[in-house]
C-alpha cells in the first residue's frame, strides 16, 4: 500500500494514501461531489465534467475523477463558481435528453436534475434540442433495451463491458451529438452480447434498462428488496431481488460484496422466473393406479413413513437410499443426512457431487487432507499464472472468469488445457489440446520437463512433502519415459507447447490451477487430479498466497452439501464415519444411542442404482435431484428405478424423475426460505426468504423433520433455519465459529474455528490437513481409456455445460430470457468430419452406441478435434446420458461422462418433416 498522506477538502483535513483517486477519497469522506461518468470499478473518464473541483496552485477546474491525491493537496469541492459550472453542465446535458420517466429504473441523472432544480423548464438556460438528434432505439436483445435519447455518453456501459466483464462488445457509433452505443457491429441481438447486464447495472440513466417485467415494475411500488445468494453455479454471487406484488420482478448484483462485487451473469440477473412459474408443484401427489392424484400432506407423509418403516423392518435399513441436492441449503442437507442416519438408519446417501467432483475431492483429501479450493475467487485476478484444465470457466463460472480476464489484461499468463476450444483460449498464452482421456500422460510430461530443466522447488519438497526427496525420486523415476516426444504421440500436443507450458507454470512467482469436470469425470479422474497435485508439489505452487488448486463447483451448494455431511463415507466436516470418537460426539449432539449410528460405509450414486437393479435397494428418497437426466447409462438407471418398491421425489417441478415416483412432495425454492450456501471458495453465504411458496409447498427441512417424526424418530425441534445452523456449526468443526449473526453483512470462508476467527482466504499456508501436516505425492502412470473409437463407433463424444442453461435445466428452461439465447440441443463436430460424413450445420442427426441413442442438431465447429464430438447435456429431449457408461473410477466411484464411443448418421428429410 502506498504511503499515508494528508489532504484538505473544503477546510477539512483528511488522511488517505498517495495516488488514490480524489473523487473516491472525497465520496468516502462524505463530500458528495456530483458525478455521472465515474464508477469505483471503472477507470476514470472525465466525460461528464460534473466532478470538477479547484486545487490550490492549479489553474482552472480539475475533474476530480481523473486526479490522484498528493501530499498536502488543498481542494475546494463546493463554492458558488463550481456549483454554477455544474449547473450549466447539467443544463447542457438535459437539452439533449429525453425527460420522460416511467419509474422502471434508477436514474442518477434525474436525481441531479432535481437536486439542481432543473426539472422546471424556467430554471433551465438551454432549450431542448432532442428533436434535432437522430435517436436510436434498439429493443432486439431478449434481456435489455437501449434508448439513445436517454444516453449522456458517459462511457460507463462501454467500460463496464470491457473492464468489469472483459467482453468489449459495446462501442460508440457515429460522432459528436449523433453518436450512440452499439453492440457488436450494430444490432444488439446479432452481437456477441451474452446478456450479463453489467451495462444496465452501471448505466446512470434510463438508456439501458432490463427488459423482463418492465411492463410491470414500478420502483415506488416495490414491496421490498431482499439480499440473497444466486441459486445457480458455485460462485455464490450476492444478488438483490426486487419484490412487487409478492413476485420477483428484478435481480441486481450487490455492489461492494465478495465474491462478485456487483457482477452477475445472465442466469443471476435474468434467471429467476422459474420461482413464479405456473408449472411449480403446489400439492402433494400420490400415484394411484398409475395416475398422480392430489393428496393432503397428512396422507402423503403417513404413506411415506409407513412404507419406509415397512421396508426397513422387512429388509433392513440398508435397503433404503437417498439422494440429496446441491441446490438445497446447508440446513436442508444437514437435516437430510440426519434423517438418513437416524430415521432410516443407513449411510446410503449421495448427491450430484459424485457425478461431478468426487474424484477431485478424493485425490485432494488423500494428498493434502482437504477437498476444497485453496484460494479465494479474487485470487484468480492476482495470481501470476493460471493453469485452467478441463474447465470452460467463462461459461460455467462466468463471474470467476471476470477476475481471470481482468488478470489477463494486467499481464497474467494463462494456460488452457482442453480438448475443445473454449472462450478462455482467446485470453491464453498457450492452449494445450490433448486427445480426450490422455491427461495423466500430458501432466507427467510437464513434470518430466520441469525435472529435466531443474525448475523444481527442492526446499518445498524437503520441508512440506511427506518423505521429501525419497518421494520425489519415486516420481522422477516414474516420469522418465514421459519425454515430450512420447507425450506428443499419446496426446497429440506438440512437444514445444509442452515445454513452454511447463516453463511458464514452474517459473511463475505465483501460480494457481483451476480444474474442472473435464478432469474429474473419467474412470481415471482421481489419477488425473493426483497428477495435478504432483505438479503443484514439485514446483512449490501451493501453500502460499495466490498459489494452489481450485475446483470451481458447478452448482450453488455442491461445496456445502458435502461440508455438512451428505456423504456415504463422512459425517459433517469430512470426518469419516469409521471415526468412533466423532460418532460418539455426534450421537450426544443428536441425543441418540451411539450404537444406532451405523459405521458401515454407504453406497454412492451409481452404486445405489446398481444395487436397485440387483434388488438390494428397495426404496429411494430423492430431494431435489433429477437422476433420470444426470446419471450415466440412463437406460440402466430407468430399469433400476422401475424395480424399486417405493420412490419418493421432493422437488419444485415435475422432472424426468418424478414420472417414476410413487409420491411427489412440493418443496420451496431458494427464494422462499432462509438458509445458507457454501460457494467454491468455501465462503458461507446467507440465503434469505423473498417470497412465499406457491400453494402448499413447504421448506425441505420441515418436510424431512415431519417424515422422521412419523417414522417414530424425533430428529430435532427447530423453530428456524438459524437454529439448525447453530447445531450444524457445532457438528461441523470447520464452521464452528460461524453464525447467522456473523453472516448478516457478508460471507465467511471456512475453516473458521471460533467466533473471533475472521475466516480463511488461503488454505495450507502453514501445513496441510494430512495426519503428518505434509503433502503426499502420488506418482501415477497413464492408462489408456477402456472405451475407444472403433469401426462401428468411430467418434468419441465429450459432454458438458453451456452458459445459458443449468445442469438438468429444471430451473433454467423455465426462464424465457435464458431460452431466447439457447433452447435447442446440438452436437459440435469438426468441419473435416462433417465433410467426411456428408453433414452440415443444422442437419438433424442421430447418435448411437451400445447403450442407447438420441437425436439432435449438428453444428460444424473447429472448436473440437477431428474424431471428437461435444454435446451439452441440459436438454431432456436429447439426453446425452443415454450414451454415457456407468463404469466407475475405483477410488471416487465417479462415472466417465467425458468419453463415449458413438456413431453419427443423418436423419433423412422425410423423418425431419414427420417430426
Amino acid at each position: 500500500m502506498s504511503k499515508e498522506i494528508q489532504i484538505t477538502i473544503d477546510g477539512e483535513k483528511i488522511t488517505t494514501h498517495e495516488g488514490d483517486n480524489l473523487l473516491k477519497v472525497a465520496l468516502e469522506n462524505g463530500f458528495i461531489i456530483p458525478n455521472l461518468c465515474y464508477h469505483r470499478k471503472l477507470s476514470p473518464t472525465g466525460a461528464c465534467r460534473l466532478c470538477i473541483v479547484k486545487i490550490e496552485g492549479v489553474r482552472g477546474f480539475v475533474t476530480s475523477c481523473s486526479t490522484k491525491v498528493q501530499e498536502n493537496m488543498v481542494v475546494t469541492a463546493f463554492d458558488d463558481e463550481i456549483e454554477s459550472q455544474r449547473r450549466q453542465t447539467l443544463s447542457l446535458l438535459l437539452s439533449e435528453h429525453n425527460r420522460d420517466y416511467d419509474n422502471t429504473y434508477y436514474d442518477e441523472f434525474r436525481e441531479l436534475i432535481q437536486e439542481y432544480e432543473l426539472d422546471e423548464p424556467a430554471n433551465n438556460s438551454h432549450n431542448s434540442i432532442t428533436h434535432e438528434i437522430n435517436h436510436i432505439r434498439d429493443f432486439s436483445s431478449p434481456v435489455l433495451s437501449y434508448d439513445s435519447s436517454k444516453c449522456i455518453k458517459c462511457f460507463r456501459c462501454i467500460k463496464a463491458c470491457e473492464e468489469v466483464q472483459g467482453k468489449s462488445v459495446l462501442s460508440f457509433f457515429e460522432r459528436g451529438i449523433d453518436s450512440y452505443i452499439v453492440a457488436g457491429t450494430g444490432i444488439w441481438s446479432e452481437s456477441e452480447c451474452d446478456g450479463c447486464g453489467e451495462c444496465v447495472q452501471l448505466c446512470p440513466t434510463g438508456a439501458l434498462v432490463e427488459k423482463p417485467h418492465r411492463d410491470l415494475i414500478q420502483l415506488d411500488q416495490l414491496d421490498k428488496k431482499v439480499q440473497t445468494t444466486c441459486p445457480y453455479c458455485g460462485v455464490g454471487c450476492q444478488i438483490e431481488l426486487y419484490i412487487q406484488d409478492g413476485k420477483i420482478v428484478r435481480s441486481t448484483g450487490v455492489e461492494g460484496l465478495s465474491p462478485n462485487d456487483g457482477r452477475l451473469c445472465i442466469k443471476g440477473r435474468f434467471g429467476y422466473d422459474f420461482v413464479q412459474s405456473p408449472e411449480r408443484l403446489t400439492k402433494p401427489l400420490i400415484k394411484k393406479n398409475g395416475i398422480f392424484e392430489e393428496a393432503s400432506w397428512d396422507e402423503a407423509l403417513d404413506l411415506i413413513a409407513t412404507k419406509f418403516n415397512k421396508i426397513k423392518d422387512q429388509f433392513g435399513p440398508d435397503a433404503i437410499a437417498g439422494y440429496s441436492s446441491a441446490k438445497c441449503t446447508n440446513e436442508d442437507n444437514y437435516i437430510f443426512q440426519k434423517m438418513m442416519r437416524v430415521a432410516f438408519g443407513t449411510n446410503n446417501m449421495d448427491y450430484c457431487t459424485r457425478l461431478c467432483h468426487a474424484s477431485t475431492v478424493t485425490a485432494m483429501l488423500r494428498a493434502i487432507g482437504d477437498g476444497a479450493g485453496s484460494n479465494s475467487i479474487e485470487d484468480f485476478e492476482t495470481t501470476d499464472c493460471l493453469f485452467v484444465t478441463g474447465n470452460n470457466i467463462i461459461e460455467t463460472h462466468p463471474i470467476t472468469a471476470t477476475y481471470v480476464k481482468r488478470g489477463a489484461a494486467k499481464g497474467q499468463k494463462i494456460i488452457v488445457c482442453d480438448p475443445r476450444w473454449t472462450p478462455l483460449v482467446k485470453y491464453a498464452k498457450i492452449w494445450l489440446q490433448p486427445k480426450l482421456g490422455t491427461d495423466v500422460a500430458l501432466l507427467n510430461g510437464l513434470i518430466h520437463i520441469i525435472i529435466k530443466e531443474d525448475w523444481v522447488d527442492y526446499d518445498f519438497i524437503k520441508s512440506r512433502v511427506e518423505r521429501g526427496l525419497e518421494a520425489f525420486e519415486e516420481l522422477k523415476k516414474l516420469v522418465e519415459n514421459y519425454t515430450p516426444e512420447e507425450v506428443e504421440k499419446i496426446t497429440s500436443v506438440p512437444a514445444e507447447k509442452l515445454y513452454e507450458a511447463a516453463k511458464m507454470y514452474a517459473n511463475a512467482p505465483t501460480a494457481m490451477i483451476a480444474t474442472g469436470m473435464g478432469m474429474s469425470q473419467q474412470v481415471t479422474g482421481t489419477h488425473n487430479v493426483f497428477s495435478l497435485l504432483n505438479l503443484c508439489f514439485i514446483t512449490g505452487q501451493i501453500g502460499k498466497e495466490r498459489c494452489g488448486i481450485n475446483p470451481p463447483r458447478g452448482q450453488n451448494n455442491v461445496q456445502g452439501a458435502t461440508d455438512v455431511g451428505v456423504s456415504p463415507l463422512n459425517y459433517p466436516g469430512y470426518i469419516p464415519i469409521k471415526n468412533e470418537e466423532n460418532r460418539k460426539r455426534i450421537a450426544k449432539l443428536w441425543n441418540v444411542d451411539f450404537e444406532s449410528l451405523s459405521d458401515k460405509p454407504g453406497l454412492t450414486t451409481v452404486e445405489i442404482m446398481k444395487a436397485a437393479h440387483d434388488g438390494k435397494i428397495k426404496a429411494i428418497f430423492i430431494m431435489g435431484e433429477n437422476p433420470m437426466v444426470t446419471d450415466p447409462n440412463l437406460n440402466h438407471t430407468i430399469d433400476s428405478v422401475k424395480k424399486l418398491d417405493f420412490l419418493v421425489v421432493q422437488d419444485i417441478f415435475h422432472t424426468e424423475t418424478t414420472a417414476y415416483a410413487d409420491v411427489i412432495l412440493p418443496a420451496a425454492s431458494f427464494a422462499e426460505k432462509e438458509g445458507t450456501f457454501v460457494n467454491s471458495d468455501r465462503r458461507v453465504l446467507r440465503v434469505r426468504k423473498a417470497v412465499e411458496s406457491p400453494g402448499e409447498a413447504r421448506e425441505d427441512w420441515k418436510i424431512l423433520l415431519e417424515i422422521a417424526n412419523r417414522m417414530g424418530k424425533n430428529i430435532g425441534n427447530y423453530n428456524s433455519a438459524s437454529e439448525i445452523f447453530d447445531e450444524l456449526a457445532e457438528a461441523t468443526p470447520i464452521m464452528s465459529g460461524i453464525s447467522y449473526q456473523r453472516l448478516e453483512k457478508s460471507g465467511i470462508q471456512w475453516p473458521c474455528p471460533d467466533k473471533n476467527h475472521p475466516g480463511t482466504g488461503t488454505l495450507f499456508l502453514e501445513k496441510f490437513n494430512t495426519p503428518s501436516g505434509k503433502a503426499i505425492l502420488h506418482p501415477v502412470d497413464y492408462v489408456p481409456q477402456s472405451e475407444k473409437a472403433t469401426s462401428e463407433f468411430p467418434l468419441i463424444l465429450n459432454s458438458g455445460r453451456i452458459l445459458y442453461q443449468y445442469h438438468s435445466s429444471t430451473m433454467s428452461r423455465k426462464n424465457e430470457a435464458l431460452n431466447a439465447f439457447a433452447n435447442k440441443s446440438y452436437v459440435l463436430m469438426n468441419p473435416l468430419d462433417a465433410e467426411k460424413y456428408d453433414l452440415k450445420t443444422g442437419d438433424l442427426v442421430k447418435l448411437t452406441n451400445i447403450r442407447g441413442s438420441l437425436e439432435t442438431h449438428l453444428i460444424s465447429s473447429e472448436g473440437v478435434a477431428i474424431g471428437e464430438l461435444f454435446m451439452p447435456w441440459h436438454y431432456g429431449e436429447s439426453l446425452v446420458n443415454n450414451l454415457t457408461r456407468d463404469d466407475l473410477d475405483p477410488f471416487s466411484k465417479i462415472a466417465p461422462f467425458k468419453l463415449s464411443a458413438v456413431r453419427i448418421e443423418k436423419i433423412e428429410e422425410e423423418s425431419e418433416a414427420t417430426e
